[in-house]
């Protein structure tokens, strides 16, 4: 751990440097604008001086003063007027004494909110203020307390929420209010349901020809109070992608049965080296800005999005001139192994912007630690394999700036650790047992030594990127991308692998990735119902894995508690990939309800690798293996009737197997270039077709879906010959849906759906048998229902249903039937000062259940037989100022 405090160390004063460099920020953001309190930027001859003589000395305030002092700094509210303007109307709150503080503002459905901190309603009848309005466009006005002195005003308008311009009077507050028009609503809902990862260019929603999801900062901030493993919030939000599988790789997780590529800003967390796939463990969660979730196979950004693409954006600076963050918390196990004190974690985040009108800086720092994980029946679960037992850092930086009203460059860096010291690992003797046993956590045994190898399991990864845009060069936006990625991972605690390898051994490895995107988007229009988007995009990834091996006569001297280094030896050799894909796609609003794309992907993949000796002694020849393709994709939208969209596309995804997992396993004798046949990638043909509507309570979208392949990912060895990609054909097929309702401003509920099956055509007979339970999960519900309980206090309770599925046993793929469970979750929110006091409850009733990855392996490895967590509760504030 003593790494772990140097690298926090480290980070503090890397955030300390960011703060500093946020002043002068803020020091220009305040000279630029006279926009006074209301823009949050104060004029600095306003600022307090120090007095130059010392200060005089007073008495220790008193709680009886102190809490007088607080009264009086909160400023009495003591009547309302709404009064006819020519714009519309305006509210005018009136004091008796005092400056009322500046107010926040927010929409929620047809309603504009607006919240006045340091105040306290005091109307002489004692009540609150309500009146219809006799305005057009502007239905009703409320004022109300609200606890932890506040006043909340809110305006409902008849078709969009209104407007507002705030300005202060002598003793009170003015609200100008101006109605929101419809076609204002539709603009502000296009502007939020902006993508980019469908097609790389800012796409509203409604004209994307594909199944995308979009998680919002507030959803990310939201489930983080439950969990902040990434593959836990996705399970939750997004229809096809499988249930939670309580590991820390993303081996298992799969999105529509296949597997999914992972980009932060653009930059690719997929490797072709797969032997810890962690793609989904790079970034803390709270350092995200959103989350868009392509479902389907698609070649948008490259590779391996054979099952969909999950991008995701970090975190923007925000649009005032100065704005810090703050989020402490902590975890404890809430069932009857409460008081066992490993079961506690905590974690904590700070994070800093400051924005002018040419150039923007935000850091964030957050460190999580985790305790032991304890199920429903107060047993612990083993930690190794998954993030029980870890420490977590998560830097990140972005720096922005314009260089003129068209050109902005975009620098940002990212950096995440995990580190693990298990002290609780699965017992291995549960395995000789008869029947299906429950994973059973033992203590690692005192006086276990590793000497002159790493003592603790850990991944690390840094992602740097600078990007370049330009809105209009020769008629075309332009924008450009330059990345470095750096991943290191290492096993963890040594393994007798002398049963089936003849060694013991520790396994770390190490992947980097460089490369680039260009991508120009010409219109051909003025109106811009034509365009198209070209490019190239390339990256060189640099792959290895090597044995740490320990003296087998020492371990066995000392009773298995002595893993001394002896040597070392690769087990996948230094490879490299070099991925090249040109790109070209058309965009076509036909009409005003009917949109048409469609384009084309040249895909040139070439891998090399030095001769070199497997771990077990077998000399093998190097050699070059070059394979390309093209694929295609086309789509169109069609707007039915308002908010109501059809939609239907055709796209095409590729993939590259794991080179590694033959190059280590090669018998003597072999040759890189003629015992791999590989001519050309998996290809995944995918058919499509749904419906998404977006009305003003209600978002709704469902979709069926067909993909199939011809060709296998998987290595073996043919007719006693070398080793051979197997291309047996492969199909899955599924319904989705997905629902939002909100029935008032107080109520919002909703869920998603998935059900999927897919087979596997070994004999190529035309005979398709089930695929196993982790390709093709069971049917999965979720379900939400959420409530402003009062003003201020906001609660949640959410499920998660997997279904039973036998498919998988009936056909051999599965040793076991799979069987259902599901869990309830509560989460309710405060708001206390400048900020929100949050209580979690995971597993809210207890319930002692087993993932599908447990239940999968649970028939021939019960010490892989994991429960899920039981009820776990979390309590964390948050507060931004």
């Amino acid at each position: 751990m003593t790494q772990q405090r140097m690298g926090w160390s480290v980070w503090v004063g890397v955030m300390g440097a960011i703060a500093a460099l946020a002043q002068p920020l803020a020091a220009q953001a305040n000279d630029e604008t006279v926009d006074g309190w209301m823009s949050g930027r104060v004029d600095e001859s306003e600022q307090p001086t120090l007095p130059s003589t010392p200060l005089p000395i007073h008495p220790v305030t008193t709680v009886d003063e102190w809490m007088t002092q607080i009264a009086q700094a909160t400023v009495q509210i003591t009547g309302v007027r709404v009064e006819s303007t020519e714009a519309s109307l305006q509210v005018v709150l009136e004091t008796a004494a005092g400056e009322l503080s500046a107010p926040t503002t927010r929409s929620l459905g047809n309603a504009l909110i607006i919240d006045i901190p340091n105040a306290v309603l005091a109307l002489p009848d004692g009540g609150e203020f309500q009146q219809a309005s006799l305005t057009a466009g502007i239905a009703f006005v409320s004022v109300t307390g609200l606890p932890d002195n506040q006043v909340r005003v809110s305006i409902t308008g008849n078709d969009a929420p209104p407007s507002v311009a705030v300005s202060s009077a002598a003793q009170g507050l003015v609200l100008a209010v101006t109605p929101g028009l419809a076609t204002e609503a539709e603009a502000t809902e296009e502007a939020i349901q902006l993508v980019v990862t469908a097609t790389r260019t800012e796409e509203e929603l409604q004209n994307v020809p594909r199944s995308v999801t979009v998680i919002t900062r507030e959803d990310i901030e939201q489930q983080t109070r439950f969990s902040e493993d990434l593959g836990d919030i996705l399970s939750q939000l997004v229809p096809g992608f499988s249930a939670p599988t309580s590991r820390t790789s993303t081996f298992g997780q799969t999105l529509r049965g296949r597997d999914i590529s992972v980009l932060i800003d653009g930059i690719p967390q997929n490797s072709n080296l797969g032997s810890v796939p962690a793609a989904l463990t790079t970034i803390d969660p709270r350092s995200v800005e959103r989350i868009e979730v392509l479902r389907g196979p698609n070649a948008i950004y490259g590779g391996q999005a054979t099952g969909g693409s999950i991008n995701i954006i970090t975190r923007q600076p925000d649009a005032s001139p100065v704005s810090q963050t703050i989020d402490i918390g902590g975890s404890a196990a809430f069932n009857e192994a409460f008081l066992t004190g490993d079961g506690f974690g905590y974690n904590a985040l700070y994070s800093v912007s400051a924005a002018t009108e040419t150039a923007s800086i935000l850091g964030s720092l957050s460190y999580t630690s985790r305790g032991v994980y304890y199920d429903a029946e107060g047993d612990r679960i083993p930690s190794d394999l998954t993030d029980a037992e870890t420490d977590e850092v998560n830097l990140l930086i972005r720096l922005g700036g314009e260089l003129s009203p068209e050109q902005r460059l975009s620098f940002t860096f990212n950096h995440f650790s995990q580190i693990q010291n298990v002290s609780y690992i699965s017992d291995p003797e549960v395995n000789d047992i008869e029947g299906v046993q429950k994973a059973q956590a033992i203590e690692l045994p005192a006086g276990t030594q590793i000497i002159d190898a790493p003592n603790e399991a850990s991944l690390e990864t840094t992602n740097l990127t600078l990007q370049y845009f330009h809105d209009d060069l020769l008629n075309s936006e332009v924008s450009g991308q330059v990345f470095f990625r750096n991943y290191e991972f290492v096993g963890g605690l040594p393994t007798d692998l002398r049963e089936f390898f003849g060694i013991i051994s520790q396994s770390p490895g190490s992947t980097q990735q460089w490369g680039g995107r260009l991508q120009v988007n010409t219109s051909f229009n003025p109106e811009d119902t034509l365009s198209l988007l070209w490019g190239l995009d390339y990256v060189r990834e640099d792959s290895s894995q090597r044995f740490n091996l320990f003296d087998p006569g020492e371990f066995d001297a000392s009773g298995g508690l002595v893993f001394r280094k002896i040597g070392e030896v690769d087990f996948v050799p230094p490879y490299r990939l070099n991925d090249l894909g040109i790109f070209a796609q058309l965009q076509w609003d036909v009409v005003d309800r009917l949109a048409l794309s469609g384009g084309a992907r040249y895909v040139n993949l070439n891998i090399d690798t030095d001769d070199y000796t497997t771990y077990d002694g077998n000399s093998v020849e190097g050699g070059t293996l070059t394979a390309d393709d093209v694929v295609f994709n086309l789509g169109l939208a069609y707007e039915v009737v308002d908010s109501l969209t059809a939609f239907a596309s055709f796209s095409q995804g590729f993939s590259l197997p794991d080179i590694g997992r033959v190059l280590r396993f090669a018998p003597a004798g072999f040759a890189v270039e003629s015992g791999i046949d590989l001519t050309q990638p998996q290809k995944v043909d995918n058919y499509e077709i749904g419906l998404r509507g977006n009305w003003n309570t209600v978002q709704a979208s469902v979709a069926a879906f067909y993909n199939y392949s011809s060709l296998g990912t998987r290595f073996a060895v043919v007719d006693d010959g070398p080793l051979q990609t197997v291309r047996s054909p492969q199909r899955v097929y599924g319904l989705e849906g997905a629902l939002d309702w909100q029935p008032s401003d107080r109520w919002s509920l909703g869920g998603t759906a998935a059900w999927l099956e897919g087979g596997d055509d070994a004999d190529e007979d035309g005979d398709f048998t089930a695929l196993n339970s982790i390709i093709i999960p069971p049917f999965k519900l979720t379900a939400y229902v959420e409530n402003e309980t009062l003003p201020g206090w906001r609660n949640r309770l959410q499920l998660l249903f997997s279904g039973d599925r036998d498919r998988g046993f009936n056909a051999g793929a599965d040793d076991a039937p799979i069987n259902s469970y599901i869990t309830l979750d509560l989460l309710s929110g405060v708001r206390l000062g400048n900020g929100e006091l949050a209580l979690g409850i995971q597993n809210l009733l207890n319930t002692q259940y087993y993932p599908v990855y447990s239940q999968y392996f649970a028939p021939f490895s019960d010490s892989d037989n994991r429960a899920g967590q039981g009820r776990t509760m979390s309590l964390s504030y948050r507060t931004t100022f």
